[in-house]
């Protein structure tokens, strides 16, 4: 397994409609993949860090981010090879 790190900047019409079922989404990786999270201090946004066997798995694992697929957020995904 390789680690992830998923970047989220929201755009400029975030409306915050999807805040509740993103956090619901991510309390459900914490039982396979999620390895952290977070918001931001500045509210522009957050991060978190999951485990996938590929760049097209995490993307898929992210795709399915209630937050992502009602495009409230601009989300990059990238591996990331830290310790």
């Amino acid at each position: 397994m390789e680690k992830f790190l998923v970047i989220i900047e929201r755009k400029s019409t975030f409306t915050g409609s999807f805040v509740k079922s993103h956090r619901e989404y991510l309390g459900k990786l914490r039982e396979t993949s999620l390895v952290l999270a977070g918001g931001f201090e500045d509210q522009t946004g957050g991060a978190y860090v999951i485990y996938a066997e590929s760049l097209e798995d995490a993307q898929k694992i992210v795709s399915e981010d209630p937050m992502n697929k009602e495009n409230e957020a601009v989300y990059k995904v990238k591996q990331w090879n830290v310790s």
